[in-house]
């Protein structure tokens, strides 16, 4: 008579489905630190509706109507022209020296950033409206790079009437008896290029 011996080289079922369990949590643990890890190293693009409003007489005005408040220091302002002048036109963009952008506070009324590079104005929060004076927007001033090279000697006192022959450059500038009734766009991001707000601006008297 002969005696089968049974070998039992095989790992147990129930073993095998707590290796496969401990090697899942394990596999879940290092996915979760690893993108965890990411979710720490990306900072979060504050989100702002910033708006303006724009007047030949009167200058511009932009306003924070809500989101996040927004340090200064890490702020661009630029606009560039809309639809409404022609197309294809972001060759306008222009980015507003801040040395312009006065603001009021219980202190008075300063520059956004002085042109010692200091901050009047160190957060730019909800219900904040800051504005560019009427000289402040003249086309040389707020536009450097669409103004008219014979700007100067062709401009009326007055900042937006125009007697010279570069019509085409003048066109472009915003403070403009003929721009009236046009839009712009104003886009607000910070330092590092991320978009925080963009907004159509109408010109106006």
């Amino acid at each position: 008579m002969t005696v089968k011996q049974l070998r039992d080289d095989a790992v147990s079922p129930v073993v095998g489905i707590m290796l496969m369990l401990v090697i899942t949590i394990i596999i879940a643990a290092i996915v979760s630190a690893f993108a965890g890890g990411m979710a720490t190293g990306q900072s979060k693009s504050p989100q702002a509706k910033i708006t303006g409003t724009f007047s030949i007489s009167d200058g511009m005005t932009i306003s924070h109507a809500g989101g996040d408040s927004l340090a200064t220091k890490d702020l661009v302002f630029t606009i560039r022209d809309g639809p409404t002048f022609g197309a294809n036109l972001e060759h306008t963009t222009e980015t507003l020296n801040m040395s312009r952008i006065m603001v009021s506070t219980e202190r008075g009324t300063g520059p956004m950033k002085t042109t010692f590079g200091a901050f009047y104005m160190v957060s730019f929060n909800p219900g904040d409206s800051v504005t560019i004076e009427p000289e402040g927007c003249t086309c040389t001033v707020l536009q450097p790079g669409v103004a008219p090279t014979n700007f100067v000697d062709y401009v009326d006192s007055d900042g937006y009437t125009y007697t010279g022959t570069q019509t085409a450059a003048w066109a472009l500038c915003i403070r403009n008896q003929d721009s009236i009734g046009k839009s712009f766009i104003l886009e607000v991001s910070d330092t590092a290029g991320h978009l925080i707000s963009k907004s159509n601006v109408l010109i106006a008297a």
